[in-house]
């Protein structure tokens, strides 16, 4: 989307002061952003806005200096940066997210937005892990990603961050959805974390203006764009009174897959996840439970991407598609990298994954050192 089409959306977007039950008021009084512009202040209260939203626009149609500067300062931001901004008219909205009810108007991508059509899993936990926690994290994480699936998460400290620098190392695909803006990487501990996803084609996504710092109760908002997005959400370790128990919440609420690891009665740390098992959040042991949970999730659209319909049920006795058969013939009885497979194929990278996806749970290929591999 061109700057001056994403362009009335930012400006709405900065005089609801982010709001986004205000947004969607202006949508469907309105039905555009521009039109909502050119309104008067009188109309925006009779579309429901709050009186300080109706001044907002009052100071920036009488050209009010800091109001304007302020948006200019993201636009310099997003211009600066190369950030794609992706709003609710946009045909590459991601969407499985434009399903919930409260969809964030604008997402801030920075990266490769290209991962919002990717089926994702999103990995979430305590900010302080046990040792046994962290290997769960690295292993879910990496073995997940090396099977096409897309890893997101918070960009926090702790299970969050160790399932991102995980995925990275797998040359996998990660994406992280902050509480502040792009400008703005939360925590500091991270932000060279999150420059790595930047520079290894990941993504790093926001609902939030560029120059928006950490602010509390923004963080429980990320949390519904994390499971938003993905087909289920793994709970590694959490305390009864950890912010992952609400993503898990949002995330049943939203009709996705909830997941907990198992531990021992005695660690703290996984009494969060006890108590979404007694709730009735699937019990993981392995990758591959996850595996068999999101295979009949899986859905591809005419061009092959993913795109939350028609699902395709992968069985034993289900015929493989035509382009599942296509990857097994160029793939042949040699060890080949995932990259070696998209220079040879007519796919793009997301929807390959798909593919070998499909072919690794029909039991016709397997993941070794190096690549896939064909099985007899």
């Amino acid at each position: 989307m061109s700057q001056t089409l994403f362009l009335d959306w930012v400006i709405v977007w900065r005089l609801l002061e982010q709001s986004t039950s205000g947004f969607y008021k202006l949508l469907r009084y309105f039905s555009s952003p521009k039109l909502a512009l050119l309104a008067t202040t009188q109309a925006w209260q009779q579309a429901g806005l709050s009186e300080k939203h109706t001044l907002n626009l009052a100071a920036w149609q009488q050209q009010e200096a800091k109001l304007h500067q302020e948006i200019q300062q993201s636009l310099a931001f997003i211009k600066q940066q190369q950030i794609r901004v992706l709003t609710l008219s946009d045909n590459d909205y991601p969407p499985l997210l434009k399903e919930i009810p409260d969809a964030p108007p604008l997402l801030f991508c920075w990266g490769d937005s290209s991962l919002l059509s990717w089926p994702q899993v999103a990995i979430v936990g305590t900010r302080n892990p046990t040792q046994a926690g962290q290997k769960l994290a690295e292993q879910f994480a990496s073995q997940l990603s090396q099977q096409g699936l897309a890893i997101t998460s918070g960009l926090a400290l702790g299970i969050d961050g160790v399932a991102h620098q995980a995925v990275l190392q797998a040359k996998g695909a990660t994406i992280a959805v902050l509480g502040t803006g792009l400008a703005h990487l939360y925590p500091r501990q991270h932000q060279r974390l999150a420059q790595h996803i930047i520079a290894n084609q990941g993504l790093v996504i926001s609902e939030f203006l560029p120059n928006t710092p950490p602010i509390n109760y923004h963080f429980p908002r990320r949390n519904r764009i994390i499971s938003g997005l993905s087909l289920g959400v793994l709970v590694v370790e959490a305390a009864v009174d950890s912010g992952s128990l609400i993503t898990a919440k949002l995330a049943a609420e939203q009709n996705r897959e909830v997941w907990a690891i198992p531990s021992s009665v005695f660690n703290v740390q996984a009494k969060g996840c006890h108590a979404l098992i007694k709730d009735g959040a699937g019990l993981v042991e392995t990758p591959e439970d996850i595996l068999q949970e999101v295979a009949h999730h899986f859905a591809k659209s005419k061009s092959g991407q993913f795109g939350g319909v028609a699902p395709v049920i992968l069985e034993d006795a289900i015929e493989l598609s035509q382009e599942a058969q296509q990857v097994l013939a160029i793939l042949g009885w040699q060890v080949q990298h995932f990259d070696a497979l998209v220079e040879q194929g007519q796919w793009d990278a997301a929807t390959l994954a798909n593919l070998l996806m499909e072919l690794e749970l029909a039991g016709k290929i397997a993941t070794v050192a190096g690549g896939y591999e064909q099985l007899g």
